[in-house]
């Protein structure tokens, strides 16, 4: 693959490598990346004289500039590396919904106590997805697409390819998946162990291989006249590829990274953070901060204005044909709270504490995006509005799964995160202001003697109803035009 410069940029926090004094230096990767090569930002090689001049000098420079410098890397598109990003986004989408599909059919055939005691060992924060579960009846939160419990996106993804494997292990899993209508082709069976086996670990740039491999297990090829969407690696990707090429030695002196997520990318960008886990674990003193644009990458399209951008692409009217576009307000919560959750979930998987930080940066308009913030706020209040009705018998108790499924809910951890961040405590913040909370007794009462259909039915009436950006931005269907991710 190959990575402009634009990809990769190391930031001097001190005298660069030592041989720029009093000055502030920046490196860049050379677009050869297979040299693992920095650059200064304007493409001039770095200068090294100082350490050459003597082997005692060379000695004591030795991992100063990883040391002192911050690296800095950047969402990666490019023209050669386009159909190979989409083609493993796509792959990874269809492996996942074939998955699903397949468990609606073998879960009522296959499915075992000893399974659900295994998977509630492994997974105990899932334990209430079996409550009502019997033998030969289905689990329908199992099958559902785009559904996460409330959960880390990635977490549950995990608990999901757990159980698939636990099917897979059973021995007449094979044939029962063969008997199962041919639901993507005609022609091919339902091969249980390719699927099982082609789960990855998407925040990491695969080779061509890997890629034709994915696609191969569901049959997607390449797309010759495929929509021209810019289908970027997200930076934290990028980085961990420069990271993993370059000696360990050398990766043990890199001191701190910053990842500027500031652009959509594929693969489930949010949860890319997982791959520092093991980084951090083995250089203690390594801090990576991710930097995440709101506008352009956490804020995204509804999902069926996704589709309209990913089809209108190479119609006549173009980015016309989307103009009326806005960023709807139902969509807001759902989106920032997905990287704040995964942001979340990497210390219960392993991350050191102050090892991994993340910051959401409302640039250029950090008014407006204050403004828009106030729909999180109110989204919070709801959920925990919700939760307070149900304790205090205003409300019907629900089930675990229903009210994890009612209109309004979001992440079960995100109320207290959002507080964090509105306290600046923690290692989630943002630099703008995200508001006060809004009272949920003031919520209660505003709505008591409501039933929970009219709680359900009412939580989509935000006001207002959808945004625009502002001036310093594009218009929001432009800033969006072939930058979507299904």
């Amino acid at each position: 693959m190959s990575i402009t410069s634009r990809s990769m940029v190391a930031t001097s926090t001190t005298s660069g490598y030592g041989y720029h004094n009093s000055r502030r230096v920046r490196y860049t990767l050379t677009p050869l990346v297979q040299t693992n090569r920095l650059l200064q930002a304007d493409g001039s090689p770095i200068s090294t004289g100082l350490a050459l001049t003597c082997r005692q000098v060379a000695a004591e420079m030795r991992g100063l500039a990883l040391g002192q410098n911050t690296v800095t890397f950047h969402t990666h598109f490019s023209e050669s590396t386009r159909q190979q990003a989409g083609l493993l986004h796509g792959a990874m989408y269809t492996i996942r919904h074939r998955k699903r599909m397949l468990l609606r059919h073998l879960i009522p055939r296959l499915f075992s106590n000893d399974m659900v005691q295994r998977a509630i060992d492994a997974y105990p924060q899932f334990a209430h997805v079996f409550d009502d579960w019997t033998p030969h009846r289905g689990i329908s939160a199992l099958c559902k697409d785009d559904f996460d419990y409330g959960e880390a996106p990635s977490v549950w993804e995990d608990f999901i390819n757990y159980v698939f494997n636990l099917l897979s292990e059973h021995p007449a899993c094979h044939t029962e998946a063969e008997s199962m209508p041919h639901f993507w082709t005609e022609e091919a069976p339902c091969n249980v162990l390719a699927l099982n086996e082609a789960s990855s670990e998407p925040w990491l740039v695969p080779t061509s291989a890997d890629v034709s491999r994915l696609a191969s297990i569901v049959q997607v090829e390449p797309l010759v006249h495929c929509p021209p969407l810019e289908s970027r690696y997200s930076a934290a990707s990028v980085a961990l590829r420069f990271l993993h090429a370059i000696p360990l030695s050398c990766r043990k002196e890199v001191r701190n990274v910053v990842l500027h997520e500031d652009c959509e990318s594929i693969a489930n960008a949010a949860s890319h953070g997982r791959g520092f886990i093991s980084l951090c674990r083995s250089n203690q003193r390594l801090r990576v901060q991710r930097i995440v644009d709101i506008w352009s990458t956490v804020f995204r399209a509804r999902p069926d204005s996704q589709a309209h951008y990913i089809l209108r692409s190479e119609s006549r009217r173009g980015i016309d044909s989307m103009e009326d576009d806005r960023l709807f307000s139902s969509t807001i919560t759902k989106a920032v709270g997905a990287w704040i959750i995964e942001a979340q979930a990497l210390s219960l998987l392993g991350m050191p504490q102050d090892s991994f930080s993340v910051l959401l940066d409302g640039t250029p308009t950090l008014e407006h995006t204050s403004t828009v913030f106030k729909i999180v706020q109110q989204d919070i209040a709801w959920q925990l509005a919700l939760d307070a009705a149900y304790a205090r018998g205003l409300l019907p108790t629900p089930s675990w799964y229903k009210r994890r499924t009612c209109a309004g809910y979001q992440y079960e951890r995100l109320p207290a995160a959002i507080r964090d961040m509105s306290t600046w405590n923690g290692p989630i913040s943002c630099n703008f202001d995200p508001g006060a909370p809004v009272d949920v007794e003031s919520v209660l009462e505003l709505y008591r003697g409501w039933s929970l259909q009219q709680w359900q039915l009412s939580w989509d009436w935000h006001q207002p109803h959808s945004f625009q950006t502002e001036d310093s931005l594009p218009p929001w269907h432009v800033l969006k035009w072939l930058r979507v991710m299904l």
